[in-house]
């Protein structure tokens, strides 16, 4: 009788620890793949916001109906002014502090960063022609060009 109640509590010990150690199993596995999701996340992010800033430019410079599009430095940071034909406005673009900002003011007037829209990050924003009307836009993700009439 009392090795059946040994072998019994012996039962229930191993039983016990079995379900503790399945129960860790798969508290550990949740937290592994919340962890890679989160990772993932974070890297779909970064790329999509790198992709806008370049598109997003490279639309401001196609849809500039006929205004002059000229690459500048605003305060010492990179950028273009897109001119808003005979309005005497711009759309200026550019970057200060690894962060891309646009505002849309009086073409001589000085760029204001505290009141501008934040477009997106990036590290890179370099905006050339390389040619009479083929201006290149540089960014993290890359070149894009653009055929501007001038």
């Amino acid at each position: 009788m009392e090795r059946s109640r040994n072998t019994k509590s012996i039962g229930e010990i191993l039983s016990a620890l079995t379900i503790a150690v399945l129960f860790l199993v798969i508290l550990l596995l949740v937290v592994f793949a919340a962890r890679s999701y989160q990772h993932s996340a974070d890297s779909q992010y970064k790329n999509d916001t790198q992709r806008i800033v370049c598109a997003y430019v490279v639309t401001a410079v196609k849809d500039n109906d006929g205004g002059e599009v000229t690459p500048e430095t605003f305060d010492g940071c990179p950028g273009v002014s897109i001119a808003d034909g005979d309005t005497g406005f711009a759309h200026k673009i550019y970057m200060k502090d690894g962060v891309l900002l646009e505002e849309y003011s009086l073409a001589d007037e000085a760029v204001n960063p505290e009141t501008a829209s934040e477009i997106g990050e990036t590290e890179v924003f370099e905006i050339n022609y390389i040619s009479d009307d083929l201006l290149e836009i540089r960014t993290d993700k890359g070149a894009s060009y653009v055929n501007v009439q001038r």
